[in-house]
């Protein structure tokens, strides 16, 4: 997924906040450099670190790219 499919899954504000903490708390770019960044330059910022597993409209579940392995491994999806 590249940042821009992922800020059209962004429908809230709450979530394009809750996607700037992320960058934030993570520390892939500066807060100053954050602040400033448009929602698609946050997004790309966090796909690069992030895989996007789900995507509803309220929520977004993504794991980290070193810990897909895991999650695979652990994962059960029921599907139709």
């Amino acid at each position: 997924m590249t940042g821009r499919e992922l800020t059209d899954k962004l429908f809230y504000i709450g979530m394009e906040k809750d996607a700037r903490k992320l960058a934030l708390r993570d520390k892939m770019a500066p807060a100053e450099e954050i602040a400033v960044m448009s929602e698609i330059e946050v997004c790309d910022l966090i796909v690069e670190k992030y895989e996007v597993v789900m995507c509803e409209s309220e929520d977004i579940l993504l794991i980290p790219k070193d810990k897909m392995k895991e999650f695979n491994q652990m994962a059960v999806y029921l599907s139709r």
